[in-house]
């Protein structure tokens, strides 16, 4: 028998920000990439969750800030599956447009504290097998953070199944920040900071 699973991918980064309109936009999740758990999921499903999530009665009701279970007002404008040839979006991807009424969060996602979308859904998984290049150890640069718009040289390394098990930022302005998991920093000086491997 299937089980279902409680299935809550990280953050995936905020791509686009329209400042006037309040909206930002970003992929909620994208076709053959292996998310932080381990977890993947083929076009056709990804089309389909897009499309579920949309047909919701409740679908204001469904955007949280950091899984708090609480609506927070905001609400989609736009939904879409990003087409082969897309500039800004992965093929297959579901692109979620997103309009941000509560000032302190708009604030928040302008300062770059909260900069992307994290999905939570119920699943059922089915073992596959893939194949995973990587550097076992990496290097580069993280996104702009905290109130002066800085960021810091990282370094991660990866644990035998292509994961982040740890890492460091580089100091600046008095301050580095720990890498223990995912695409994201700890909180360091109020702040945090996206990485791409």
């Amino acid at each position: 028998m299937a089980e279902l699973q409680k299935h809550s991918q990280d953050f995936v980064r905020i791509l686009k920000i329209d400042e006037e309109k309040q909206i930002v936009y970003g992929e909620v999740y994208a076709p053959y990439i292996v998310d932080t758990h381990g977890d993947m999921m083929m076009p056709e499903d990804v089309e389909l969750m897009a499309h579920r999530f949309m047909a919701l009665a409740h679908v204001k009701a469904s955007i949280d800030t950091n899984h708090d279970q609480t609506p927070n007002g905001s609400h989609p404008v736009e939904s879409f599956i990003a087409r082969k040839g897309d500039p800004d979006y992965t093929e297959g991807a579901w692109v979620l447009g997103v309009k941000v009424l509560d000032i302190q969060i708009w604030k928040a996602i302008k300062e770059g504290r909260l900069n992307g979308y994290s999905m939570q859904s119920w699943v059922k998984k089915k073992p596959v097998a893939v194949e995973i290049e990587y550097q076992p150890t990496n290097l580069g640069y993280t996104e702009v953070g905290g109130d002066d718009n800085h960021t810091h040289v990282f370094y991660a390394e990866l644990d035998d199944s292509g994961r982040v098990k740890s890492g460091v930022t580089s100091k600046t302005n008095n301050h580095e920040h720990k890498i223990t998991k995912g695409t994201a920093t700890e909180i360091s000086d109020g702040h945090s900071h996206r990485f791409f491997i």
